[in-house]
């Protein structure tokens, strides 16, 4: 009967190991099951996010450029419009496209690529009207918030500047720059350039309103300083 009872036993714990085997692989299988649903949410989850940027980033694109076209064709259609000035409207329209293309076409949440995208389109139109571009950037840090639609805002404020040094500066000389500011919790993207300046009283007239919003939805900060020596536009972007 010992025997028998023994052999009982032994049944009963190779029976429970083999439950418990059962049971680790069906949990193996569980945990694997959700980390694979896990990784489709999240990939769901960015493609949904990717996809509503792509959004605001077309319907701001169709109020801005479609603004700029109406305004082309009104120029188009006057009897005292120059073909220059329609030629200005039409090649702000397309500056503006290449800006919004260039978001879209971010990588990995890095400024430099549509930093040089933006030297290489705006340089040609400096050295047309003479003025010199200075290029100090130096690499950064990559910004986690720099979804599409940032990144345009960004450009946009670049774009900006430096329409207002080609209109209004009668400069010779641009320079942008890049660094750390020196807390290395922010970087900054200066504009400085060595025209005639404005008053206060013109700042509205330059655009800088809708620069410095611009800079507050990327959770920057926009300084603009100008005199008789030139103008320098600064932003300044938090690193996380």
């Amino acid at each position: 009967m010992d025997i028998e009872k023994y052999r009982r036993v032994a049944r009963a714990l190779a029976e429970s190991q083999r439950v418990n085997a059962e049971l680790e692989v069906r949990v193996e299988q569980k945990q694997r099951e959700l980390e694979n649903n896990f990784e489709k949410l999240e990939r769901l989850s960015r493609e949904a996010a990717v996809a509503e940027e792509r959004q605001r980033i077309m319907t701001d694109m169709h109020d801005g450029i479609g603004a700029q076209l109406i305004s082309a064709l009104s120029l188009a259609e006057s009897d005292d419009a120059s073909q220059r000035e329609i030629a200005v409207v039409l090649r702000e329209c397309i500056d503006d496209l290449r800006l919004a293309i260039d978001s879209l076409e971010s990588n990995e949440n890095e400024l430099l690529p549509a930093l040089g995208n933006f030297r290489y389109r705006i340089d040609k139109r400096l050295r047309i009207v003479g003025i010199e571009l200075d290029w100090k950037v130096d690499d950064l840090p990559k910004l986690s918030y720099l979804s599409p639609r940032n990144l345009l805002h960004i450009l946009r404020i670049l774009q900006e500047a430096f329409a207002n040094v080609l209109k209004h500066a009668r400069a010779s000389r641009v320079r942008l720059e890049t660094g750390l500011v020196p807390d290395r919790r922010n970087v900054f993207i200066r504009v400085t350039d060595n025209g005639a300046g404005f008053a206060a009283s013109e700042i509205a007239g330059h655009g800088l309103g809708n620069m410095a919003r611009r800079a507050t939805s990327v959770g920057g900060q926009l300084s603009v300083t100008s005199s008789s020596n030139g103008t320098v536009v600064e932003l300044i972007l938090p690193i996380g």
